[in-house]
C-alpha cells in the first residue's frame, strides 16, 4: 500500500481563517508515515516563507518568549545546542522562529534550539514569524515532531504516552503494558499485520478493522490512538515503549550524552541480578559501560557484545556461595532419612521415648524463635 504524503501547509495559517485551517492542517498531519519527515520539513519552511510574506517578521524580545511545556521534544544536548550558537554568532539567524500569540507574551512553536542558543549568546532578541494560538496545542506540536528522525525514542515515547493519556480514560503507566498484550495476542494469532495495514486507512476504517480484531475498549484506544498517529503499534512496543522503563542512568545518558535507544536497551542488560552485584555496584557498571559506548562510538552490536563481555566477567568472579553446615542442618538430614518403614520396626518404648524427645525439642525450637524475634524487633 502506498505511503501517504506529507501534509501540504501552504495556506494553512493565513488570513481569517486560521483557526479552522489549523484543525485542517492537523487533519492532514495526521496522515503522515515514518517517511513524511523530509516532505514536513520543506512544509515548514514554506509556512516560515508565507507568513514572512503575509504578516512580516518581527522582532521578537527573548524575554517575552517562553518555552512550550507540551513540546514532545525535551532533549536538547549541549553539543547541539553549541553548535547552534556558533552558526548563530558567525552568520546570524537565517531563519525565523515560529511564535504563537499569547497575550503580551508569546510561546514556542518551532525553533527551541534557535532560542536556547540565542540565550547562551545574550541576545535580547530574536526574528519570529507569529500565529495565533490553535487548539490542542499538544497535539499539534506531537504531530509537527512525531516523525522527525532527530526526536529520540525516549522523548517520544513520553510524548506518545501523554497524547493517549490526555485523548483516553486510561492511566500512562498502564498504556504499555495494554499495547505489549495486544501486541502479543494478535502475533499469536498471526492477525498482527491486519492491525498494521490500518496505518495508512481512513479513520472510519481504522474504527471497522479494529472492531474486527476482538479487542477491549483500553486496547482499541491505545491500538486506535497510534494507528491515528500514523505509528505501527508493533514497532512503538519494540523500539518505543521499552524506553519507559530504563534505568535513570540510562535516561540521563540520552538526555544529555545522546546516548541511543538501540544501546540504552543493550546496556539495561548491566542489572544487579545479571551481574551478581548490588544495585548501586551495578548503577556504577552501567555509568561505567555507557561513558564507553559513547566515547568509542560502538555500534549496537559492539555494545551488546561488550555487555555480554561485562556480564560474563562478573559471574565468573563471583564466589561460589558456600553452604553453611550446622548441627541444626545435620540433625534435620538425619530426621529426613527416618522413614515409616523405621517407625514400624521399632518398639514401641522407643517410639514412646523418642516422642517425648521430640516434644522437648520442639519446645525448646519455640523458644529460641521467641528470643530471636523479640531480639530483630528491638533493633527496628
Amino acid at each position: 500500500m502506498s505511503a501517504r504524503k506529507a501534509p501540504d501547509l501552504k495556506g494553512y495559517f493565513s488570513g481569517a481563517k486560521q483557526s479552522q485551517q489549523l484543525s485542517e492542517a492537523e487533519t492532514e498531519i495526521q496522515q503522515l508515515n515514518s517517511q513524511g519527515g523530509e516532505q514536513l520539513e520543506s512544509q515548514l519552511e514554506a509556512l516560515r516563507s508565507q507568513l514572512k510574506s503575509q504578516a512580516g517578521v518581527l522582532s521578537v524580545p527573548i524575554e517575552q518568549i517562553q518555552r512550550n511545556q507540551e513540546q514532545p521534544r525535551q532533549t536538547f544536548l549541549s553539543e547541539s545546542i553549541e553548535s547552534m550558537s556558533r552558526s548563530l554568532a558567525t552568520d546570524g539567524q537565517l531563519e525565523p522562529i515560529i511564535l504563537i500569540q499569547q497575550g503580551d507574551s508569546y510561546l514556542l512553536f518551532d525553533g527551541e534550539r534557535r532560542w536556547r542558543s540565542a540565550q547562551n549568546l545574550s541576545w535580547e532578541t530574536l526574528q519570529a514569524v507569529v500565529i495565533p494560538e490553535p487548539t490542542a496545542l499538544h497535539r499539534k506540536a506531537l504531530l509537527t515532531s512525531l516523525h522527525r528522525e532527530d526526536l529520540n525514542s525516549l522523548d517520544k515515547a513520553e510524548a506518545i504516552v501523554r497524547e493517549l493519556t490526555a485523548n483516553t480514560d486510561l492511566k500512562s503507566q498502564d498504556i504499555p503494558r495494554i499495547l505489549s498484550t495486544v501486541v502479543r495476542r494478535l502475533n499469536a494469532q498471526k492477525r498482527m499485520n491486519s492491525a498494521i495495514g490500518l496505518m495508512t486507512a481512513t479513520a472510519a476504517r481504522q474504527q471497522e478493522g479494529l472492531a474486527n480484531l476482538g479487542l477491549s475498549d483500553s486496547e482499541k484506544a491505545v491500538l486506535g490512538g497510534l494507528l491515528d498517529l500514523q505509528l505501527n503499534p508493533a514497532s512503538v512496543d519494540a523500539n518505543i515503549f521499552p524506553m519507559l522503563s530504563l534505568a535513570p542512568d540510562l535516561k540521563t545518558a540520552i538526555r544529555e550524552l545522546g546516548l541511543y535507544g538501540v544501546h540504552a536497551i543493550a546496556l539495561q542488560k548491566l542489572s544487579a541480578k545479571n551481574l551478581g552485584v548490588t544495585e548501586k555496584k551495578a548503577q556504577l557498571i552501567r555509568v561505567e559501560t555507557t561513558k564507553k559506548v559513547i566515547a568509542e562510538k560502538l555500534s549496537a552490536s559492539q555494545t551488546r557484545k561488550l555487555v555480554n563481555e561485562v556480564i560474563a566477567s562478573h559471574v565468573k568472579t563471583q564466589p561460589t556461595p558456600v553452604k553453611k553446615v550446622t548441627q541444626v542442618s545435620i540433625a534435620t538430614g538425619s530426621l529426613q532419612k527416618l522413614s515409616q518403614e523405621v517407625f514400624a520396626q521399632a518398639e514401641q518404648t522407643e517410639l514412646e521415648e523418642f516422642q517425648e524427645f521430640l516434644r522437648q525439642k520442639l519446645a525448646e525450637i519455640e523458644q529460641a524463635l521467641k528470643t530471636k524475634m523479640e531480639a530483630e524487633k528491638a533493633t527496628l
